[in-house]
């Protein structure tokens, strides 16, 4: 970065801070206009650390005696954030406020989803200030089964990791129906509820990276909603067939 360059100068500082949004667009303030980058985005948001909880995602404790990246895993992190910022603004079917997606698949489909950074997963959108008390208290082990609202709170933020929203309307009963442009599928509907997409890579910048390229194609992401309700029919057949009776009405079965 030359000397004469302040990204922050180019910052837009009306983006909420603590917000996967703003780490993004700080990078892009300290790339976009600067002379030393050319195509590829390279540089690192300088000072101000306070503001910009990546690369971990969130601000550890000042308890911390050891560091949780190594400054290998840091570097390798620092660079995908800043390839993954770039393909988000260079994307005009990606759009990010806050701390959550909205993505146009090239056919028609409108996806969203909520990032978190701190926990370095993807939920339903507008839902990740309603469970991220639990999930940083499950993060730290906490299982909540000696109090049955508690629990019932950790299994809804439990519930809603990896979730997104498909964009499809269900008919009431809390089914929708596939896309007509996917060919070749066993069945017709699935359950509005059950759509998670499960991350593959290491590290969370790859796996949104991975999770929007699905969404922008807007037909493979269908092929595997299909696959798992397929899969979850089936469990469900066998869980009847042992349970003819219902399941034990004991929540902490749950």
């Amino acid at each position: 970065m030359t000397p004469d360059f302040d990204g922050w100068q180019h910052m837009d500082w009306f983006v909420e801070i603590d917000t996967l949004e703003f780490n993004l667009v700080a990078i892009k303030s300290h790339n976009e206009n600067n002379p030393v980058v050319k195509e590829q985005w390279t540089e690192w948001p300088k000072g101000l650390p306070k503001f910009i909880a990546l690369p971990l995602g969130y601000f550890p404790s000042k308890w911390e005696k050891e560091p949780i990246l190594t400054p290998g895993q840091e570097s390798k992190l620092k660079a995908q954030w800043i390839e993954l910022a770039q393909f988000i603004d260079e994307n005009e079917s990606i759009s990010l406020e806050g701390n959550t997606f909205t993505i146009e698949g090239k056919y028609g489909s409108k996806f969203s989803f909520d990032a978190s950074m701190e926990f370095s997963l993807w939920l339903p959108p507008n839902s990740l200030h309603e469970h991220e008390k639990s999930l940083r208290a499950i993060r730290n082990g906490a299982s909540g089964k000696s109090n049955l609202g508690t629990h019932m709170e950790y299994l809804g933020a439990s519930h809603a990791t990896w979730k997104i929203d498909t964009g499809i309307q269900d008919d009431g009963l809390g089914w929708c129906d596939f896309p007509l442009h996917v060919k070749g599928l066993e069945l017709r509907q699935y359950e509005a509820w059950s759509t998670f997409i499960y991350p593959t890579k290491e590290y969370f910048p790859q796996n949104l990276r991975y999770l929007m390229d699905l969404l922008i194609e807007d037909y493979q992401i269908w092929e595997i909603l299909h696959d798992q309700e397929v899969k979850r029919r089936k469990e469900l057949a066998e869980w009847n067939e042992k349970w003819p009776n219902g399941r034990p009405d004991d929540w902490m079965y749950l």
